[in-house]
């Protein structure tokens, strides 16, 4: 064993614990920025061995990536995005998701947003998650070690969409690549089955994953089987977590002990979701019914007018002022008249003056 005087230092970004020989401690990494990644790093003399904690819980909006009229990226939208966000009471924020639209941008545009979502949330004391997914494989890998690099706090990737995984161990060998590309980071799954079409069991791939993947802590379960959800939540670890990625199910998956949700309209209605959990909490449960039939047909109301992104862009207008504009190509805007019978049935709700 090695002789090692350790000091224990927590850093406020990333609440990284450094345990390490003194004559390291000005090597330490240091951050202002408050968030909830933790690496502890035990110090021998041969290399030190790390292990990655992730403890952000709650209500985590995935974000919108704000495009021009021309289909380029408006940059310059989203730090004014990231305090509102931050103004709101997040805590944490999803880069790059569905709702992010990623998987129609270059690699360029990705590690730009990137880099724009780590700075503000440096200064705003957000952490910073960010999608990877949805592209080559080699791609993939370049992003989660670019966003290692960088700064990010931890990662989500989406499996294969091509050559798709067809049994747990295949996609537990995918989600192997990505960690191993960034392994001081915490990487999640990201199980949407409506989109990707892999329907694999994910009580038994988290037990695998588990098993297997040192930094693996959990996946955002996009899913309205609750049962599953449920079942998954028990197969996790006291480190890992599962976000509900369903706005319509926020309530009864917190009842059933699914605290933490990643959900599109959490950006729109921030203080709704917040308050839907505080009910809950609280055991106040016709409360959170009555809140989550809001928020329920809040969604009807968007969703009727068409997909999922150009309306919820449109409602994000609409609610926040925040132009993050047309979605991007394929998809196609909704016209005024559905912003219009948006806005209609948003004042009703008295979510929009």
């Amino acid at each position: 064993m090695a002789d090692v005087k350790e000091i224990r230092l927590e850093l406020k970004r990333e609440r990284r614990i450094w345990h390490g020989p003194r004559k390291n401690l000005a090597q330490a990494p240091t951050n202002a920025a408050l968030n909830q990644i933790s690496v502890t790093c035990a110090v021998h003399r041969v290399k030190p061995r790390c292990v990655v904690v992730f403890t952000a819980k709650g209500l985590m909006p995935p974000v919108f990536t704000p495009i021009n009229e021309d289909q380029t990226v408006n940059y310059s939208a989203i730090p004014g995005y990231a305090k509102y966000l931050a103004d709101a009471g997040i805590k944490a924020v999803l880069v790059g998701g569905t709702t992010g639209e990623n998987m129609s941008l270059n690699v360029e545009e990705r590690k730009k947003i990137v880099d724009i979502w780590v700075k503000e949330g440096r200064t705003l004391g957000l952490h910073i998650q960010v999608q990877v997914g949805g592209g080559p494989l080699r791609d993939v890998l370049a992003l989660a070690q670019y966003s290692q690099a960088v700064g990010v706090n931890s990662l989500l990737t989406l499996p294969e969409l091509y050559f798709k995984p067809q049994t747990v161990d295949e996609l537990v060998q995918y989600v192997e690549l990505v960690a191993k590309a960034a392994p001081k980071l915490p990487v999640l799954y990201y199980h949407i089955p409506s989109m990707s079409k892999v329907e694999i069991n994910m009580p038994a791939f988290v037990k695998a994953a588990t098993a297997r993947i040192p930094n693996f802590r959990g996946l955002k379960f996009t899913s309205n089987d609750l049962s599953e959800g449920a079942q998954t939540l028990k197969a996790l670890k006291k480190d890992q977590e599962i976000f509900l990625g369903a706005d319509t199910l926020l309530a009864p998956a917190a009842l059933l002990g699914i605290k933490s949700s990643i959900g599109t309209t959490f950006s729109l209605f921030p203080q709704l979701a917040q308050d839907i959990l505080v009910a809950v909490e609280s055991k106040d449960i016709a409360r959170a019914r009555e809140l989550q039939d809001v928020l329920s047909s809040a969604v009807d109301a968007l969703t009727a007018e068409g997909a999922w992104v150009p309306t919820m862009k449109a409602g994000m207008e609409i609610v926040s002022g925040i132009k993050v504009g047309p979605p991007s190509l394929p998809q196609r805007p909704i016209s005024p008249e559905a912003r219009q019978r948006i806005a209609t049935k948003l004042r009703a709700l008295k979510l929009v003056k």
